[in-house]
């Protein structure tokens, strides 16, 4: 077995996107998985000029097949002794050495990188997933664990409604807008606050991680981003006296619309205790209903510390599907 480069302009990048394809599909068989094109627009980001993000891809090649791929992050604007990893390993060919030889060679790059800390997810569609038992053979520390938690559409209108209701009334004062895909010029510099904060504000266990540095042109990097991986975004943001306060974002793969993804709900200190949570992620169920009636189910992830966003998505009939754990090894100094 080898373990070679590749990446998005490479002939061996479909094979290393297929090992993903293989591996989502065995965890979850009744969803479609991430297509192509959506590791291929993360790969270009890694080179973007100006880019919040660098890294590079590795894939394990077995007799002339790619039987598992390593991606390795590595932020360049903030958490710069830190590098996230993501290892998949072909179902049909676990065991054999590919996962272990795949960790080493992203933990020997974070190392050249003078990267510190490693952090790795894992997603864990029952009890004792595999992800989970190799990265503590492998040593590595849980530092968090995420409760994934589903909402099946369309949600039932009764129920909506009275949610609705109460929350407009508890946040007199407070106007809720709604935009897809770009952020308001007038809303930009408030919502990279909520990005910067979003990064301090909800539970991050004992992920060595810090605040990362948010402003307007990251916020448009990310917009970009998600559009080159063909995501259509709705959001909806809480505003007082002009300011923008709350925000949630959802994510919506245009060829693959049946499910989405709500990516981040915060509400910032001073505001909240107003239901600004439930309005802004009512206002988006509500745009979501009228623009992208295809969408069947929503997917969310909430550490079980964090009990108000738990307790709104319960309200809404959001239920547990799985979980999601991180994990974190840190290497000795001059490794």
């Amino acid at each position: 077995m080898q373990i070679v480069e590749t990446g998005p302009d490479d002939e061996r990048f479909p094979a290393w996107c297929a090992v993903w394809s293989a591996t989502q599909l065995a965890d979850h068989p009744d969803e479609a998985p991430r297509p192509a094109g959506d590791h291929v627009a993360l790969g270009r980001r890694l080179t973007a000029a100006g880019s919040a993000m660098r890294g590079t891809h590795r894939a394990a090649v077995a007799g002339g097949t790619v039987v598992g791929a390593l991606r390795l992050l590595l932020p360049v604007r903030d958490n710069t002794s830190v590098a996230y990893l993501d290892v998949a390993v072909h179902p049909a060919h676990r065991r054999r050495g590919a996962g272990t030889a795949l960790l080493a060679e992203g933990v020997r790059l974070a190392g050249a990188a003078g990267r510190s800390s490693l952090v790795a997810e894992v997603d864990e569609p029952a009890a004792e997933a595999a992800g989970s038992a190799f990265a503590r053979h492998s040593g590595w520390t849980c530092d968090l664990r995420e409760t994934r938690r589903d909402l099946l559409l369309p949600v039932d209108e009764e129920r909506l409604s009275v949610l609705e209701s109460e929350a407009v009334a508890a946040s007199a004062g407070y106007e809720v807008l709604t935009w897809r895909d770009r952020t308001p010029d007038a809303l930009l510099e408030d919502r990279a606050l909520l990005g910067r904060r979003m990064s301090t504000d909800t539970p991050n266990g004992d992920v060595p991680v810090g605040e990362e540095d948010w402003d307007a042109a990251r916020v448009r990097e990310q917009e970009t981003v998600a559009r080159d991986r063909g995501r259509t975004v709705l959001s909806a943001g809480a505003v007082r006296d002009g300011r923008l306060v709350a925000v949630t974002d959802l994510h919506v793969p245009l060829a693959q619309p049946q499910r989405a993804h709500q990516s981040g709900t915060l509400v910032l200190p001073g505001h909240r205790g107003r239901r600004l949570g439930a309005r802004v992620k009512i206002a988006v169920l509500r745009e979501l209903a009228a623009d992208l009636p295809e969408v069947r189910r929503i997917s969310t992830y909430n550490s079980d510390a964090n009990r108000p966003m738990v307790a709104v998505n319960e309200a809404l009939g959001f239920r547990p599907a799985g979980a999601l754990s991180t994990w974190s090894t840190r290497l000795p100094p001059g490794a």
